[in-house]
Order: C-alpha cells, then structure tokens, then sequence
C-alpha cells in the first residue's frame, strides 16, 4: 500500500512539473510570434511609417499622396480592414483638398502682392480653409490607421 501512495505521488508531481514546463514553452513561443507580427506606426513630420514587431521591417509609409496598401496587411480581420478603408478614403481627400488649399492660398498671395485685386482675398481665405479641412481629414486618416491595427493586433495569438 505504501508503494501505491508513493507512485501516485511521484506521478503527480512528474505532471505538475511536465505541464508547467509545458505552459512556459508555450507562452515563450506565442509571445515571440507575437511580438515578431504586430503592427505598429510611428509617425515623423505628417508623415508615418507602418513597423511590424518591435524592430522589424517598415511595411510600409503614409503620409501626403502617400499610402500603401494597409487593407492588404491587416485583411485578416474584418474590423481593421475596415478602418483600413477609412484610412485610405480620409488619407486621400485630405492630401488633394489640403494640396488645393495650399495652391489657391500661393496664388492669392502672389495676386495680392501684383496688386490690388478683390479676388486674392477670397483664394486665401478659401485656400487657408481648405488646408485646415485636408489637415483635418489626414488627421482622421491616421487616427483611422491607428484603430486599424489595434484591431489586427487584437486579433493575433499571444
């Protein structure tokens, strides 16, 4: 009787050992792999760079006529290929609109400084107002792009 319970004992304890160990091994790989597939941006002069894993590789870059195919890398989750789209509808209207802007404000202003037209004016003011709407819209694109890959982040195993 005293070998049974001293068998079972030692059966126990060589589980408890062999299942932790087990966990450890596991976690230590799913936290690698995750750290080596998660995305993130880091932005520099209205401009953003996309990063996989913490010192990876630059996927891709963002900014002004710039975006690359951010639906492409997070299209394995439907909420981030969602704000993915987004992303690039607010990236694009906000680059065209803010460039417009920043056409119609030089212009005006070399008008003003030929001479007095009543015209110049009116292309600052717009000119200045569609700079602020295109900056406003690149903004939300980027806070979009955030959003996009916490959601792809969301989703990956740890």
């Amino acid at each position: 009787m005293k070998s049974r319970i001293l068998s079972a004992l030692i059966l126990g304890v060589s589980c408890v050992f062999l299942t932790g160990s087990l966990a450890v091994a596991q976690s230590t790989d799913s936290t690698s792999g995750y750290d080596g597939r998660a995305l993130r941006y880091e932005s520099y002069w209205g401009n953003a760079k996309i990063i996989r894993g913490a010192d990876g590789p630059v996927v891709g870059t963002a900014g002004w006529f710039r975006s690359f195919d951010v639906e492409n890398v997070v299209a394995s989750s439907p909420p981030a290929l969602a704000e993915a789209r987004v992303f690039k509808t607010n990236n694009f209207r906000g680059s065209v609109v803010g460039t417009i802007g920043a056409l119609a404000t030089v212009v005006g202003v070399v008008v003003a400084a030929n001479g007095s037209n009543a015209a110049s004016p009116i292309l600052i003011i717009g000119g200045v107002g569609a700079m602020g709407w295109g900056a406003q819209h690149l903004n939300k694109g980027i806070a979009a792009l955030s959003r996009s890959l916490w959601w792809y982040n969301r989703q990956l195993a740890r």
